[in-house]
């Protein structure tokens, strides 16, 4: 077994991706430099700006090894010295003001929080918070988008749609991004004509300087709406969507698509509504999330405050008003019928793999290897955004139960986010040594982190997000053919359907979770079974080629 000292402290294949990418990202800085030297200068001093810790070991992350403590002795405690220099010359004043405005807008009070700052704009990074504050409060409010002129189109593209997204491949690897690139691909293999556009200003503005305006990824083309460096350049999210509006309606106008698809948030929605308003294209609100009710869950004071219940209200106004709405399950089209969508409006378009991945083979005695796990340990875990609403908490405390009960489990949790280091420390807390929390790893050691574990666990905790929506992670679990156990919530119950396909447990409890793990450890006849009749479910319902028919018909609807 691993100790914890290896846990810790061992290089990981994630950490050479890291450092990687962190060359790659100067290297593209550098380029990005000579081609929009105006742009990349005021990205670059906005973010040493705001956190020039960040900055410096950024930078330290692309130098050799040996030269990191080097940097680390000195760069890091200047940049940090810098930092505390340049509040306490701006915060002598306004510390008071501003700690109380941040208090408000942490706890959905935005409006409070912009009048906080008022009397004190005389200070410029304050009037630009003031500013922030009330851009961000705009956004979610009715009409964001100023009207534009109207534009005729005569003629459109037959099958040609136009996908408004917040970001993509290859700048972002998460959920979402592989979400759109599997639909826009299994589209295309169907007939469809799909192109995507991203939001106003990304990837630019998060630091991707080199990045071209189009690019063709799998044969699929992917616009960028990217600053051209005149004008003043928006900095919240009404002046951003107003922009990505005005670049949208150009590119419909080229495109001439017979359908804007957003997909959620609210930012996409508006510019594909004030894009229909301008151009006549109908356009679809896909709702992926309710991402209101995830902000809330990090915090009960949020429940009902200014910003939940205005970005609620807008969010549902977008559905109320798009041409027809898609979602991952039943029972978020249960929730878009509460916020006042008629259900025959309403298309199921459920998180799904590739055909391929029923039949696929991945290499999950290698990254056993690779982490200590021998081949005869009971591996339960999941591969995860690591955040506080998943319940690896109940995971981790359960397989201490199980130790203590003398029938051991490895915990394999691979991915991160903000609940990683309180896991960490609730792992040497509990004494789960042996407990294997890599971080964040490429898409390819993910499949082979989910071909290593015996049991996929999804013990997500029971919040309203969690009642609402449907994960990916557990879809491609069942296409391995693993077993999975799951909290007992309805969008986890519709995953699994009624034949076998995965075990419920009440959530938040980890002696039952417990119980469920010990069960199946003991009973491989019954992990094969329920392996089987998984992917089966997949195979049936949660394939991106059937998903595609989905869109193909919906398609046809509207352009009638």
């Amino acid at each position: 077994m691993a100790s914890d000292a290896s846990r810790q402290d061992s290089p990981r294949p994630s950490d050479r991706v890291s450092a990687k990418s962190a060359r790659a990202g100067v290297g593209g800085l550098l380029k990005g430099f000579v081609q929009h030297p105006i742009i990349v200068s005021r990205v670059v001093m906005t973010k040493v700006r705001s956190d020039p810790v960040r900055v410096a070991q950024a930078a330290a992350d692309t130098l050799p090894p040996r030269m990191r403590p080097i940097v680390g002795s000195v760069a890091w405690p200047a940049a940090r010295r810098a930092r505390r220099m340049v509040r306490k010359f701006g915060m002598r004043v306004v510390k008071g003001p501003w700690n109380e405005a941040k208090a408000h807008w942490d706890a959905g009070r935005v409006s409070e929080a912009a009048a906080v700052l008022e009397a004190h704009t005389k200070y410029p990074f304050v009037k630009r918070r003031a500013a922030y504050y009330r851009g961000e409060l705009a956004a979610i409010s009715p009409d964001p988008i100023p009207p534009g002129p109207k534009v005729a189109l005569l003629t459109r593209v037959q099958n040609r749609v136009l996908h408004v997204v917040t970001n993509a491949l290859p700048y972002t690897q998460a959920g979402y991004t592989v979400r759109t690139h599997r639909i826009v691909t299994s589209q295309k293999a169907a007939g469809i004509d799909p192109h995507v556009v991203t939001s106003w200003g990304w990837p630019m503005l998060q630091g991707h300087a080199d990045a071209a305006p189009y690019e063709e990824i799998d044969g699929i083309p992917y616009y960028r709406l990217l600053p051209d460096g005149h004008g003043e350049m928006p900095f919240e999210t009404q002046g951003r969507i107003t922009r990505g509006a005005d670049g949208v309606t150009k590119l419909v106008t080229e495109l001439r698509p017979q359908v804007v698809h957003a997909a959620t948030d609210h930012r996409n929605g508006s510019i594909a509504h004030a894009v229909r308003d301008r151009t006549g294209t109908p356009f679809v609100y896909e709702v992926r999330g309710f991402l209101e009710e995830t902000w809330a869950s990090r915090d009960p004071v949020r429940v009902g405050s200014q910003r939940h219940v205005l970005q609620r209200e807008r969010e549902a106004f977008l559905m109320r008003e798009a041409d027809a709405v898609v979602t991952l399950a039943e029972t978020m089209a249960a929730e878009i019928v509460e916020r006042g969508v008629p259900r025959e409006k309403i298309h199921l378009a459920p998180n799904a793999v590739d055909d391929s991945l029923l039949s696929a083979h991945y290499d999950g005695a290698s990254f056993r290897r690779a982490y200590g796990i021998e081949p005869d340990e009971m591996v339960v875990g999941s591969v995860s955004s690591i955040v506080a609403y998943e319940g690896f908490a109940t995971l981790l405390r359960a397989a201490a139960l199980l130790r203590d009960d003398r029938t051991p489990v490895r915990v394999l949790l691979v991915g991160d986010g903000t609940e990683r280091d309180n896991l960490l420390e609730l792992v040497d807390e509990l004494g789960l040594r042996d407990a294997v929390l890599p971080g964040r790893v490429g898409p390819d050691e993910a499949l082979q982190a989910q071909d290593a574990i015996d049991i996929f666990v999804c013990p997500r905790e029971d919040l309203r997000v969690c009642r609402l929506v449907t994960p990916l992670k557990p879809v491609e679990a069942m296409a391995l053919g693993k077993p999975v156990v799951l909290s007992d919530l309805p969008a986890l119950s519709e995953l699994v359907g009624g034949d076998g396909a995965g075990m419920l447990v009440p959530p938040g409890d980890p002696a039952a979770l417990a119980k469920a793990l010990a069960g199946l450890r003991e009973d491989p006849a019954k992990r094969a079974e329920m392996g089987e009749a998984g992917r089966a479910e997949v195979a049936a319902k949660r394939t991106w080629s059937r998903v595609a028919e989905t869109y193909q018909a919906l398609y046809r609807s509207l352009a009638e």
